[in-house]
């Protein structure tokens, strides 16, 4: 049994450990901003392309460290049910099992149900909150009189966490933009939550949040080295930083931090410091605002009602927001089997018109035009194509909103299977790219198989749940547990 704040402070990971698994971490996370940057921009690419590598080769080494943390406190315990008892090295490992668990489980949903680039499908979600889930193990197992080393353990958290919310960040919404806010905000001040619990800083939301924009802005700078599309700047999670405000009353502070978040949003989508449209923005900003204001106003009243009442106001702006969305069609919703290579053209201008011409090299006498397809965050425009001369087809398209849309030819042969490729076009902005893609099959769920997805889907998702309610348990419980042994 643990008795002595000595005997918690040997079971947590050792500091050399730490300053492998969290630096592998950060690495990990770049990895992913550059592994979409790269899929953006080339397209569909081999397993072995160099972000994969090294996504792969981080998460290989973070789970090695776990693992080398769960035997230290076996040996250490002599005892496994004293070992499962500590904690975070069993959150930790059970995430980094679940981590491992998504690539094969992932692969087995592509196999059944076809491709899909969605993030919110469910293998990619079990990452998410199975990464999540280990970050927090390493987080609260780190040595607690190492200050720092929380605080950097946070600032990977809130970036694998805000993982949700990547797509509209990097300019490929699946989803329409007014579900960004709700769920940035719900996942920031969960992450908040455990970050008050666990990093003993004074400013710990602040701290956090500024280490996350510096690490984003490193992930940028890199991948402009490197000539890739990179992300929004971070800036509307600026806002959790007044969590840490002097409030008299939690409901207030975390009111605070959801306005400010809300307001900076908006403001960043208004003067195009950010990808997403302010309309879509508005749509779950005014409301949040205006009620985030009214709960700091009415929880700084004395009444024992007031945080209950004043919280509940703020999740009733918020959650509605936060319903399930449609089914989406990603940028490469279903990408099947490849049939031959096609050279993509693709022009767009400041009044939104984007036009795409494609050439094949043979095959075309059993090739006939289809449409030109544009889709932006849930949003799906459609087009004539039209063949011009041997071999080429063209077509050109209005949208609506500026920013990213994937402009995609649709083809059909003489046995009426479908065939399609893609380019990235900004729209509001004069460019002109001209790319080699494939013309593929598209591979997607049938009628057939649309139960079984639905019940696998929930599955995946409840333990990806779990994971995370048990890892969010282990911020406070650790916390308890420390109060507890200091009383002693």
């Amino acid at each position: 049994m643990i008795v002595s704040e000595s005997q918690l402070e040997r079971l947590t990971l050792p500091v050399g450990a730490w300053w492998v698994a969290v630096p592998a971490g950060m690495l990990a996370l770049f990895a992913t901003y550059w592994d979409d940057a790269w899929h953006t921009d080339v397209g569909r690419d081999s397993a072995w392309i160099p972000p994969h590598l090294l996504l792969y080769g981080a998460i290989t080494v973070v789970g090695i460290v776990v693992a080398g943390w769960g035997f230290r406190t076996l040996w250490l315990t002599r005892s496994v049910r004293s070992a499962l008892g500590y904690r975070p090295v069993t959150v930790a490992s059970l995430g980094g099992a679940g981590a491992l668990a998504a690539a094969p489980i992932d692969a087995t949903w592509h196999a059944q149900f076809g491709r899909d680039a969605v993030l919110w499908s469910p293998p990619h979600m079990l990452l998410v909150f199975a990464s999540t889930a280990l970050i927090i193990g390493i987080l609260t197992g780190s040595p607690h009189h190492h200050r720092p080393l929380r605080w950097a353990a946070s600032v990977l958290l809130i970036g694998n966490a805000a993982a949700v919310v990547f797509e509209y960040e990097t300019g490929v919404p699946q989803f329409s933009e007014a579900f960004y806010l709700p769920i940035l905000i719900l996942t920031g001040m969960l992450v908040a939550w455990v970050a008050r619990e666990s990093v003993s800083i004074r400013f710990p939301v602040a701290a956090m949040v500024l280490g996350y924009a510096g690490l984003r802005i490193a992930i940028s700078l890199t991948l402009l080295l490197l000539g890739r599309s990179t992300p929004d700047l971070p800036l509307a999670v600026l806002g959790l930083a007044l969590i840490d405000l002097p409030l008299p009353h939690l409901a207030q502070r975390y009111a605070a931090g959801a306005c400010a978040t809300a307001a900076i949003a908006w403001l960043a989508a208004a003067t195009g410091l950010a990808s997403q449209a302010p309309g879509a923005i508005a749509i779950s900003a005014a409301p949040i605002i205006a009620v985030a204001a009214i709960v700091v106003v009415a929880a700084g009243y004395r009444d024992r009602w007031a945080p209950t009442v004043a919280g509940g106001l703020l999740a009733a702006a918020v959650l509605p927001l936060s319903v399930p969305p449609p089914p989406a069609r990603a940028h490469d919703p279903g990408q099947g089997a490849p049939v031959q290579r096609v050279q993509l053209t693709g022009a767009s201008n400041v009044a939104r018109t984007l036009t795409i011409r494609a050439t094949v090299a043979h095959g075309c006498n059993t090739l006939a035009p289809a449409d030109v397809v544009a889709r932006r965050a849930g949003d799906t425009i459609v087009a004539p194509l039209h063949a011009v001369r041997s071999c080429t087809y063209t077509g050109t398209i209005e949208v609506p909103t500026n920013g990213r849309w994937f402009v995609y030819v649709e083809l059909r042969q003489s046995t009426h299977r479908q065939l399609e490729a893609w380019i990235p076009l900004n729209a509001g902005h004069a460019e002109q790219i001209t790319q080699t893609r494939e013309l593929y099959v598209p591979a997607e769920a049938t009628a057939r198989t649309r139960p079984a997805e639905m019940i696998a889907g929930t599955v995946i998702y409840a333990i990806g749940i779990a994971l995370l309610i048990a890892a969010v348990r282990t911020a406070l419980g650790v916390n308890v547990a420390r109060v507890a042994v200091g009383r002693r």
